[in-house]
């Protein structure tokens, strides 16, 4: 399914500080979102290891989310865990169109 989540680039940065973390709900899924420049990205809301909000992390320096609860970094890009020491999380694909920005899960 796609939900569309904003009109424009432009609603994009005017809602998203840059390397903020955010939560979002596409019909039934939390969902984290986040804006690295002018990328948009979406993953699981909850993380792999122990099910802490990733929401609540924050990016790093290297672009990585950053687990709150045990420090474990997943890639925002592939939704690998960077050491490899759990399963990775899920990402969802933003499209852009004409009429908007959507995430589709």
């Amino acid at each position: 399914m796609k939900f569309k989540l904003f009109d424009s680039q432009a609603k994009v940065k005017e809602a998203l500080s840059h390397n903020q973390p955010r939560l979002i709900r596409a019909g039934e899924k939390e969902i984290c979102i986040v804006r690295i420049g002018d990328n948009l990205l979406a993953f699981q809301n909850e993380c792999p290891h122990m099910g802490e909000m990733l929401h609540r992390g924050k990016i790093n320096y290297l672009g990585e989310i950053v687990c709150p609860l045990h420090t474990f970094r997943f890639n925002v890009y592939t939704g690998e865990e960077v050491n490899q020491r759990c399963k990775s999380m899920k990402t969802y694909a933003i499209l852009e169109k004409p009429d908007g920005i959507y995430i589709e899960c």
